[in-house]
């Protein structure tokens, strides 16, 4: 058994308001109304520091003061790297001050990507027993220069690293991801031939989009949760909190709906507050959750992230006690 034994996020001190977001003023009223309906009221903004260095300082919060350096780490790839050929992965595990061991990326998932990074961990775990934990991280930052990604979300800047443990306090019980490579290109940044202030996040059908795979998203969660929810003898009855990625309240009024659950009020708190942090945001999520008291020890968490790549993934942790 593995769990999340700690969560260190890194949010900037400045934020913006969407009346300050850049391409705001330029966008058709259509899209201003659809900003206006997203719940977010800030994003933080980092000021032109890249994806991974954020990522690589909360890994180094993490592991500040330990005894040795984790001999795992996992980057969570962000939405696009600053080089070619390149080791974003090495690059963040060197700025992090882990100096030994295994480091690699987990990408390609968009904001599932994380829960790729706890599969790859867990097994990780499991095969090796020598191996005391594996250290985590993620970084986010808009693909471009530009924030909105329409018609879903606002994208703020930020980081997170988990430390993953035998013993961890945030049990992981059971965890499942399934992928569909029929919308691979749904959302896309055409990057080659263009300079980056060019550059622009743009989905290729927003009918199918908001239609299609919001249907198909449906019923994956339905099956998913029944299939991890049964292999505990449990029911969504049983499940204490309900959490998801940030992406607005339309999105939120969508899995409650869908499903009769009322999500975490840390995942509105943060949605309100620093908007689409990517995959941070399951992080950003548990950690208010535990920090604020909404969860405690006993309770059942649910996990529901999904991606328009299109990805999915349900994890349901066991509270066993407080987070280092």
């Amino acid at each position: 058994m593995v769990g999340i034994s700690e969560i260190v996020t890194v949010l900037p001190e400045k934020s913006i308001g969407l009346a300050e977001v850049a391409e705001r003023e330029q966008l058709p009223e259509l899209d201003r109304e659809i900003l206006a309906r997203l719940g977010i009221e800030t994003v933080g903004e980092a000021e032109g520091r890249p994806a991974t260095e954020l990522a690589a300082e909360a890994a180094r919060r993490l592991v500040a003061g330990a005894p040795a350096p984790p001999a795992a780490f996992l980057l969570v790839g962000g939405r696009h790297p600053e080089l070619l050929t390149a080791s974003e992965a090495t690059r963040a595990q060197r700025e992090a001050g882990i100096n030994s061991g295994l480091a690699m990326g987990v990408s390609e998932l968009g904001c599932v990507s994380v829960s790729a990074a706890l599969l790859v961990g867990r097994g990780l775990l499991a095969a090796d027993p020598a191996l005391s934990e594996v250290v985590l991280a993620h970084g986010n930052r808009p693909p471009g220069p530009r924030r909105y990604r329409r018609p879903v979300t606002v994208n703020g800047d930020g980081a997170m690293a988990m430390r993953l443990t035998r013993d961890g306090a945030l049990r992981i019980l059971d965890l499942t991801l399934e992928t569909n490579g029929d919308y691979w290109d749904l959302f896309k940044v055409e990057y080659l031939d263009r300079p980056f202030a060019e550059w622009q996040e743009t989905c290729s059908d927003p009918r199918r989009y908001s239609f299609s795979l919001a249907v198909e998203s449906k019923k994956r969660f339905a099956r998913m949760n029944e299939e991890i929810l049964g292999r505990q003898g449990l029911g969504m009855e049983d499940v204490d909190h309900f959490v998801t990625q940030n992406l607005s309240l339309g999105a939120f009024d969508f899995y409650e709906q869908s499903f009769d659950v009322s999500l975490a009020r840390a995942c509105r708190a943060n949605l309100r507050a620093h908007g689409h942090v990517g995959s941070t945001d399951i992080g950003l999520n548990l950690r208010a959750g535990m920090a604020s008291g909404e969860f405690r020890v006993g309770d059942l968490v649910l996990v529901m992230n999904n991606s328009p790549v299109a990805a999915w993934s349900s994890m349901l942790i066991e509270v066993t006690g407080p987070l280092g």
